[in-house]
């Protein structure tokens, strides 16, 4: 069993796990002073994570939980779908590429995702002995419900965020993860004439001469978007084409859009410009959603391109950034590339290897902070560098982008060397 981001994962095959982890989660977000104890679980069509579900049902029936089976749905749906029912908590399982491994989201009474100390409670849980399970049951009878009307809910609640009609509009669509059946329903009931594009068409939205394209993806957390011209906006874009048009209608709350440290010179440059405040967060969803919260803002973004709407729902949701850009552009009757008036930079990265030892421990080296903060104090305004652990493996990413093309690439050049050096000069002293 291993921990990811918001959930946990599992081998395929291991159904004694699986119904421990249904067990286990019942007993932590179901407490007893709960009168109507209910764990909200859907799948995705994989056939790996089939092969579970009845097993993770069968663990929350027996901590004497209830647990409605939702079906095939897409992840953001059983968030939505936990907070509607008034669950104690959600699983979506889903299935991996060669169904050899499952995962499981975890999401909370709220529909929020679970943060890592829990998963690493239920970790402790599942894995430890029988007593601990014991103590948590609840008294009573579990059982097994089904959610007929899941999918349907889910589609009533993203034709709810918006207020226009797309009738004339034609769009290009592709869900990688199978789920063209959810996305057909929704952009369809909204009026819109849908495209379904094959995964080998380079053309997405040219060929079929359509307004824009949604490529979904995240299990449908987040969406990539390409224009009428079949050029792709990358999160940059897309966040200022929503950061201008909140502002714009009074939506933008504290007048403020929340990023990750990966936000680029182009729209730190682009929000300056249009008098809109940028807040940093940490590196995931998690942080941007914990930043929005706690400062009352209305949209971020994360480092995997989410847009993140909290008034609507807890957590990436695809469709939702769909179907408001639509809107966008329904009210605006312009072309989505001139929408999307952005201007870029020049961008240089360099990623460079540490070992694993030196993970954390570059960050003390006054030797290499105070190179970085000598060329951040000579860039001023006229460039952004980003200098960061990479989370996935050990090495440092160095991230300029600017004005001038020599000067961003001279400084990551620099501070590369200048990390390679120190790394050198400590092991030498070993």
């Amino acid at each position: 069993m291993e921990i990811f981001n918001g959930g946990l994962k599992i081998d395929s095959s291991d159904h004694i796990s699986a119904e421990k982890i249904g067990r286990t989660v019942a007993c932590i977000f179901s407490p007893k002073t709960n009168k109507n104890p209910l764990v909200v679980v859907g799948h995705d069509g994989g056939a790996s994570a089939v092969s579970i579900y009845d097993s993770v049902c069968r663990g929350i029936s027996s901590a004497g939980v209830v647990a409605e089976k939702s079906g095939i749905l897409i992840p953001p749906a059983v968030s939505y779908l936990t907070c509607t029912h008034n669950a104690g908590a959600g699983i979506m399982i889903t299935s991996d590429a060669d169904g050899k491994y499952c995962e499981m989201r975890l999401y909370s009474d709220k529909g929020f995702k679970t943060g890592h100390e829990i998963l690493e409670e239920i970790k402790r849980i599942v894995t430890g002995t029988a007593e601990e399970f014991s103590r948590r049951i609840r008294t009573g009878k579990g059982g097994v419900v089904v959610c007929e009307n899941a999918v349907e809910e889910y589609i009533g609640f993203i034709k709810r965020t918006i207020r226009n009609s797309f009738e004339g509009m034609k769009i290009a669509v592709r869900c990688p993860d199978g789920n063209d059946d959810i996305a057909v329903k929704i952009f369809r009931e909204l009026g819109t004439e849908v495209q379904i594009m094959p995964e080998n068409n380079n053309y997405f939205t040219g060929s079929v001469s359509c307004c824009c394209g949604f490529i979904f993806g995240n299990h449908c957390e987040s969406c990539t978007v390409t224009d009428e011209k079949n050029v792709t906006l990358d999160n940059d874009r897309l966040s200022a084409v929503f950061a201008k048009f909140f502002k714009e209608n009074n939506l933008l709350k504290n007048n403020t859009f929340v990023v990750t440290y990966r936000a680029g010179y182009g729209f730190m440059r682009f929000a300056e410009e249009n008098d809109i405040t940028v807040v940093t967060a940490g590196f995931d969803e998690k942080s941007v959603i914990t930043k929005m919260m706690t400062g009352g803002y209305s949209i971020g973004t994360d480092n995997m391109g989410r847009i993140i709407f909290p008034e609507e729902l807890p957590t990436g949701d695809g469709f939702i950034t769909a179907v408001k850009l639509l809107s966008i552009m329904k009210s605006k009757n312009m072309p989505l590339s001139e929408i999307a008036d952005m201007k870029h930079y020049s961008q240089v990265t360099l990623e460079v290897d540490i070992p694993p030892e030196f993970r954390e421990i570059w960050k003390n080296d006054c030797v290499i902070t105070e190179h970085i903060a000598d060329y951040i104090h000579l860039f001023g305004n006229r460039a952004k560098l980003s200098v960061h652990e990479n989370p996935e493996k050990s090495s440092i990413r160095i991230t300029a982008e600017g004005m001038d093309y020599n000067d961003i690439n001279e400084a990551v050049g620099s501070i590369a060397g200048k990390i390679r050096e120190r790394i050198a000069w400590k092991e030498n002293l070993l």
